[in-house]
């Protein structure tokens, strides 16, 4: 099963955007529960070939409401750029123990979306829901790291590929 990831946020006109964990080392991230991305090439149906140039969708992550939550919104609301929205990812290494594993960094980010909301509560395999938000996150640079090894890949929408 995977593991929550961590959101670290630093904003252009809000500085260092906080949320309320309190794990021990990562005081003052966001929880993330779920995230979803999506990039892909276009491509013609009938031949399989390439259409056109990598569509970056964007970045959608499903948080709590948090303390984070109202500044999000001032973000999105004001077109706040961000100078880096860094994902954490961890998981149990073979000793046991918490480990950062993977990371996913966006730079130049402004967010796009954000969706809040809860479940229907009267259902009870509801019960461990809470009133949730997503935030989507569009971005100009993407650089994700596999931390074990420093292997890194990015990619820039201003670079032509």
């Amino acid at each position: 099963m995977a593991m929550p990831s961590h959101l670290s946020l630093t904003g252009n006109t809000q500085g260092k955007i906080e949320g309320s964990c309190d794990i021990a080392g990562r005081e003052g991230t966001i929880l993330v529960y779920s995230m979803e991305h999506l990039i892909n090439i276009p491509r013609d149906t009938h031949t399989g070939l390439p259409t056109g140039k990598r569509i970056h969708g964007a970045l959608k992550i499903v948080k709590e409401i948090d303390k984070s939550s109202p500044k999000l919104f001032q973000a999105l609301c004001s077109g706040e750029q961000f100078s880096e929205v860094l994902l954490d990812y961890y998981r149990i290494s073979p000793q046991g123990a918490e480990e950062s594993y993977y990371t996913v960094k966006l730079q130049n980010a402004i967010i796009v979306g954000i969706r809040a909301w809860f479940p229907e509560t009267l259902v009870k395999n509801n019960e461990p829901y809470k009133h949730m938000e997503d935030v989507s996150f569009s971005y100009e640079k993407i650089i994700w790291t596999w931390v074990p090894d420093g292997i890194e890949a990015e990619d820039s929408w201003s670079k032509p590929k």
